[in-house]
């Protein structure tokens, strides 16, 4: 009897220790917590859902996004929410309030401000209205306004550049950064006393401080975008392929580093990014998690970092992205009514009527694939804005920017003359040459795909290359030239006249241009190897507006001027007959998941195994011993 008793003792022994272990096993996988992130990004001032050019509602806005962040919120309340950059400046709206009427409180301080954002970073629109602009938006937001890599000039900070917040009590550290290709478009008074570092260097000093003052997850939010792209970027599962085999984006030297960040950097958990305004659901490089939310509020990033506590420390074992589409979605009734006096106030102010056109100056692509008088307008707008400051020029170059802006027979109101020129760029007079002539002229063809003129796409957007921007295809006037797209890149101007002679590639050319172009922007570097004449102080669409309210009356004939010939001939294949709409892609937005990198939470199979083999020693030993 007392051997049996002695057995069951040392049955007890042997299986308490499995059955402690099981159980502090289980507890310590259970110590888990999810931080939830929003983004937004690029929202370029689009508080209401309203298209101010064409004058009708939109399925975008900050008021849109702000119902999917407080939806988000009733779920999670302790979640984080950050933007991007590019806040301030990209509506008549946003223009307004920045020069027109900046005693106002400034709207996008006060709309983000009662969403409790709890960071944004700086874009590089940030500075176009000057830094008294910026630090009026700074000073009004209740949240911190950040960018580790603009410093001033002898190196200091210029602007905070990081924080750690404590969220269910796990330390988040958030680290802030911005393109610093800003000197190529910026004006220099604008950004004076400022420097603008590189990116992934920055990191790289401020990452290791984050983690040892104690962060346990780091997340990087910059206005930087993507440097290279895959093929479809417009399809989600594309973004989840192997970044070395994506194409470059075409970007000015060390404009966007995202990818080079996530493999350069170690430290990193996440990156959101801004500045290329694109849908990216996730991209997943070097085990680090990226993620961007398309432009204006069409989308709300949504990141999940899952966190469990290994020998007291928290340690990433899970993260997913998404972003969250507002097709569809109300505007929040709250930031509508914040939003509600500035766009009322805007609306009047770009309804002024301005003059008339005796016909339709026609936008889109079918202002883009022939001599359309559109690009013409804007041609004449610079060259005539630059001869009347003492700048003749023998060329000037406009591009089509969006495929909704163009001026209407009739009446001319603000509204349209802005419609046509929606950025803030500002008119430079350059002296170049023919060979930096024609060398951006086979620039501007990369636009297109090579073609095959007997196999034209259905659509029209088809011609165009994936990624291109409808910026970045210029349109020029006062010379005669003929591109043939049935060539591949890089010879394609098949004819380049100046005044009726073959331009030679030393021949001295003055040209207008934006500021954006003349720094190179788009993937025009030839042009920073011309010289800056003059610079107009004034915004290209104010110039627009003048011109149409000095003529009083517009005619598209008078100022159409036949110098430019597509091979094939575009604009008669597709808009022969009335054009049709442009079909709405279809919704990226849908979440991808990740691959579930954790460490299991659950006591090991081989714990659980050896602990019921001991009970059930045990249970037999004291059956027995109870028969006896």
């Amino acid at each position: 009897m007392k051997a049996r008793w002695m057995s069951v003792l040392l049955a007890l022994v042997l299986v308490l220790p499995l059955w402690l272990t099981a159980g502090a096993a289980r507890a310590e996988g259970e110590e888990q917590q999810t931080i939830t992130i929003l983004e937004t990004s690029d929202l370029h001032g689009n508080l209401m859902p309203w298209d101010y050019y064409a004058n009708k509602e939109a399925e975008w806005s900050l008021s849109k996004v702000a119902t999917l962040i407080k939806q988000e919120r009733q779920t999670d309340p302790n979640l984080l929410l950050l933007d991007a950059g590019d806040t301030i400046q990209g509506t008549p709206l946003a223009y307004y309030y920045n020069v027109v009427d900046p005693s106002a409180p400034h709207p996008m301080a006060v709309t983000m401000s009662a969403l409790n954002y709890d960071l944004a970073a700086l874009g590089n629109h940030e500075f176009n209205f000057g830094q008294e602009v910026l630090k009026r938006f700074r000073d009004q937001a209740t949240f911190p306004v950040l960018s580790a890599n603009i410093r001033n000039a002898d190196g200091s900070e210029a602007f905070q550049s990081y924080i750690i917040k404590d969220v269910k009590g796990v330390k988040v550290g958030i680290l802030a950064m911005t393109t610093p290709a800003i000197p190529n478009w910026e004006k220099p008074g604008n950004i004076e006393g400022l420097r603008f570092d590189d990116p992934v260097e920055t990191a790289k000093t401020y990452v290791p401080k984050m983690r040892a003052e104690g962060a346990d997850v780091v997340i990087v939010v910059q206005h930087i975008g993507w440097e290279r792209l895959p093929q479809n970027s417009s399809n989600p599962e594309s973004w989840l392929t192997d970044p070395s085999t994506w194409s470059d984006a075409g970007s000015l030297p060390n404009e966007n580093t995202s990818i080079r960040l996530a493999q350069e950097v170690p430290g990193i958990d996440v990156i959101l990014t801004g500045h290329s305004h694109l849908n990216v659901p996730k991209a997943v490089i070097n085990g680090v998690l990226l993620t961007e939310p398309s432009y204006w509020g069409r989308y709300l990033g949504k990141i999940s970092v899952t966190v469990q506590k290994n020998e007291g420390k928290w340690q990433v074992v899970n993260k997913d992205s998404s972003t969250l589409s507002v097709q569809g979605v109300a505007a929040d009734p709250e930031i509508v009514a914040l939003s509600q006096p500035y766009h009322d106030q805007t609306l009047a102010y770009i309804s002024k009527p301005i003059g008339t056109a005796t016909g339709k100056f026609e936008g889109g692509p079918q202002a883009r694939y022939h001599d359309s008088a559109l690009a013409d307008l804007i041609n004449t707008v610079q060259a005539e804005a630059a001869a009347a400051s003492g700048y003749p020029v023998d060329v000037s170059l406009a591009a089509i920017f969006t495929d909704q802006g163009e001026i209407p027979a009739g009446q001319i109101t603000l509204r349209d003359a802005y419609s046509v020129y929606i950025y803030d760029n500002t008119l430079y007079v350059m002296e170049i040459n023919g060979d930096i002539l024609r060398r951006a002229l086979e620039r501007d063809a990369e636009y297109f795909r090579q073609l095959d003129p007997n196999n034209l796409p259905a659509d029209p957007k088809g011609v165009v290359q994936d990624n291109a921007r409808d910026y970045n295809w210029d349109l020029y006037t006062g010379i005669d030239y003929t591109i043939d797209l049935t060539r591949p890149a890089g010879e394609r101007v098949t004819s380049l006249k100046l005044n009726g002679a073959d331009v030679t590639p030393d021949q001295p050319i003055r040209i207008a241009i934006n500021n954006y172009r003349a720094s190179g922007g788009g993937g025009y570097p030839m042009f920073k190897e011309g010289k800056i004449v003059w610079q107009s102080t004034y915004e290209m669409r104010d110039l627009m507006a003048d011109y149409v309210q000095k003529a009083a009356t517009i005619d598209p004939q008078a100022i159409n001027k036949a110098n430019f010939t597509l091979v094939p001939d575009l604009y008669a294949h597709y808009y022969g007959a009335p054009a049709q709409p442009t079909p709405v892609p279809a919704n990226p937005g849908a979440p991808v998941s990740l691959p579930n990198t954790s460490t299991p939470s659950s006591t090991p199979v081989w714990l659980w195994a050896a602990l019921a083999f001991g009970l059930l020693s045990l249970g037999l030993l004291l059956r027995r011993t109870v028969r006896q």
